[in-house]
């Protein structure tokens, strides 16, 4: 008895564009938090100046990629129909245009503080003494940021599907109704 295969959910190109958003993301959080640019910059220092200055925006947009195909991923789940796929691309070019601006207003966001205190830095560096502490605290606080940049552009990733979905949607009524008419 032959078994079905189940459709996939997730296109490919999506994954892998997820696959990229993330290690870019890693990598240049790891980066940003350690201080890595400096061995960069000993390496090669114009490409170690380049790093420097845009590490950063690399990791601001890097984040809210991710946040963003998260919600295109959880929209595109919440929907079947013919025009997920169609639906699915346009949001992910749309969000690819608007990325910059969603990067730069999520980490607004993102530098709000909802919690105050250096707690856990103290602790970081009772524990692990002054240098290493201070590298660890670095390192949270530039994850944390991740995150926060990527749980921000999350609903905007969600409602960019939104639109694309009732744009086709409507769309294909629309044809739908002109070819009714016209028989």
């Amino acid at each position: 008895m032959a078994r079905k295969k189940k459709p996939r959910r997730t296109p490919a190109w999506m994954g892998r564009l997820m696959f990229v958003a993330i290690v870019l993301g890693v990598i240049f959080t790891l980066s940003y938090g350690s201080g890595a640019h400096i061995a960069v910059r000993y390496l090669n220092p114009s490409f170690g100046a380049w790093w420097n200055s845009n590490e950063f925006a690399i990791v601001e947009c890097a984040a809210a990629a991710v946040g963003m195909l998260i919600g295109i991923r959880i929209g595109a789940r919440l929907v079947d129909s013919a025009l997920k796929n169609r639906s699915m691309i346009a949001a992910v070019i749309v969000g690819a245009i608007v990325l910059p601006i969603v990067g730069r207003l999520s980490a607004e966001v993102a530098r709000f503080r909802f919690t105050s205190g250096g707690s856990v830095t103290a602790s970081l560096i009772d524990r692990f003494g002054y240098d290493v502490g201070s590298i660890l605290d670095k390192l949270l606080t530039a994850g944390v940021y991740s995150i926060k940049i990527a749980l921000f552009a999350l609903p905007v990733g969600m409602i960019l599907f939104g639109v694309a979905i009732a744009i086709f949607m409507t769309s294909d009524r629309a044809g739908d109704t002109a070819a009714a008419t016209s028989k």
